[in-house]
């Protein structure tokens, strides 16, 4: 049997508050109202249930400065629609239009942004701990819509979630437009009409009065209930997949710290394309606060870089989001407000540098301070261990008196420069030995070269000149000990 339109919307906003544990008993909501049909729905259903569930309301009302003298009219509207069942109500007015222009985005997006920034500010100082906002099924098909000819992924197709992790709620969203217009003229309830919602400049608008009505003429009578269906079946897979993310996310995660995030390259690749670029995603929202600017296209540059970069390379994604590509790891850094001279030096060339080393007392070794790089260069007398360790990649090397004159250069590489790695069969260009060795381009520049009499001796770090040959056990011996900076 059918409820009478007069008590069906109001047990369907009960049974959907209560699905969704939009509420609890004790709750203070804010109802956001606009003054048009689906928010005074909206406040007359939750007043008339406030009493069952324990819940107490407050009410606001942002004039967005657009409608000129209309706006004015519903915001007037709205404070007395809200004096009649005796509710506090908050009113402001902010220019839409010059929002948007100091931010650069469009009408939309300014007043999406202005609106919920207000409703979360009064929600605040009220003490409401949920916002209760006027969306019901229509408009979860029309965000399917919208968010499909975007491009967007299963969290997009989900369209608008009943409940937010900021506290936002929509209790009308098992309702149809129809429901609540019929609901409203049973009830002798009136409202506003905003012209500007049949003005189809705009996409959501056209969406609505000539997409939707087009695929319930010609395809299924039922779009609206079926899109909105479709919406909330994606979206309990969203759920789903959301967890398994966290889970694959915490496992490539290397570290995290503001303004920088680094990934497991091994692990990432290990992953399923569409499992890889939902963890891309999470790490952007981890480093970020959102995907907000986010677009498909940038989440498929992250991937090439990954599956087809070198080390060294970069993209630059929205916003100061930068993805960095080194053999330690995939990196997202971000470069905006106080972060913006804070980016991890991760691909600056340092500037050239040069150091002379005089020669020291026995017992009182030299530490030089490399200031462009933070390392230390110490060279001091020692003798020489009983059995020599071998200087591919190593910190520390031992070398014979007789194999250097001082002073000796300390400097970082220049074009042409060559030596005769220990234990190689000639000489080579330290650029293309650098490049053997997988040593980034940008990195270069912050190894420093060790020279005796204009010639490298070492490549500190990385491997020692065959000329330098080492001493024989316990004799007299040269210690060269290279200190890297700490990261992090």
């Amino acid at each position: 049997m059918t409820r009478h339109p007069q008590t069906r919307p109001v047990s369907t906003v009960r049974a959907t508050l209560a699905r969704h544990a939009m509420c609890l008993p004790g709750d203070h909501l804010l109802v956001a109202l606009s003054g048009g049909a689906d928010s005074m729905a909206l406040l007359h259903i939750l007043h008339r249930l406030a009493p069952e569930l324990g819940i107490t309301l407050s009410v606001a009302h942002l004039n967005h400065g657009i409608r000129g003298e209309a706006a004015d009219r519903d915001q007037l509207f709205s404070q007395r629609a809200t004096e009649d069942l005796s509710l506090a109500c908050v009113t402001h007015t902010v220019d839409v239009p010059a929002l948007a222009r100091r931010a650069g985005t469009g009408l939309e997006e300014a007043a999406r942004n202005a609106r919920y920034a207000f409703l979360h500010e009064v929600a605040l100082s009220c003490g409401a701990r949920r916002i209760a906002v006027g969306h019901h099924k229509g408009d979860m098909a029309e965000q399917l819509l919208l968010n499909l000819l975007r491009g967007s992924g299963l969290k997009g197709l989900g369209a608008m979630e009943p409940v937010t992790a900021d506290g936002i709620i929509r209790p009308l969203v098992d309702l149809s437009k129809d429901d609540l217009a019929a609901w409203l003229k049973a009830e002798g309830i009136g409202h506003v009409t905003d012209d500007s919602n049949s003005d189809t400049a705009y996409t959501r608008n056209r969406v609505r009065h000539r997409l939707l009505p087009m695929l319930e003429t010609e395809f299924n009578p039922s779009a609206v209930d079926t899109l909105a269906r479709t919406a909330a079946l994606l979206r309990e897979e969203e759920g789903w997949l959301r967890e398994m993310t966290e889970s694959l996310y915490t496992d490539c995660r290397i570290s995290e710290e503001e303004g920088h995030l680094t990934l497991s390259i091994p692990t990432l690749s290990r992953l399923h394309p569409a499992a890889q670029n939902r963890v891309l995603r999470r790490s952007v929202e981890a480093l970020c606060g959102s995907t907000r600017t986010l677009s498909a296209a940038h989440v498929q540059s992250l991937s090439k870089l990954l599956s087809q970069g070198q080390p060294g390379h970069f993209v630059d994604l929205s916003r100061g989001l930068r993805g960095i590509l080194t053999r330690g790891g995939l990196h997202l850094t971000t470069e905006t407000g106080s972060l913006r001279h804070t980016r991890p030096n991760l691909l600056s060339e340092v500037p050239p540098f040069c150091y002379t080393v005089d020669r020291p007392e026995p017992g009182h070794p030299r530490t030089l301070g490399i200031e462009e790089t933070g390392d230390t260069l110490t060279v001091g007398w020692t003798s020489a261990p009983g059995t020599i360790p071998s200087s591919r990649n190593a910190n520390r090397v031992f070398i014979d008196p007789s194999a250097i004159a001082f002073p000796l250069t300390v400097r970082n590489h220049r074009p042409g420069d060559r030596f005769r790695p220990e234990g190689g069969s000639g000489s080579r260009k330290i650029g293309r030995f650098f490049s053997d060795c997988g040593v980034e381009a940008a990195h270069r520049s912050r190894i420093p070269l060790v020279l005796s009499k204009n010639a490298v001796i070492w490549v500190a770090g990385y491997r020692l000149d065959g000329a330098a040959t080492p001493p024989p056990p316990g004799a007299p011996a040269l210690e060269l000990v290279l200190c890297r900076q700490k990261k992090g």
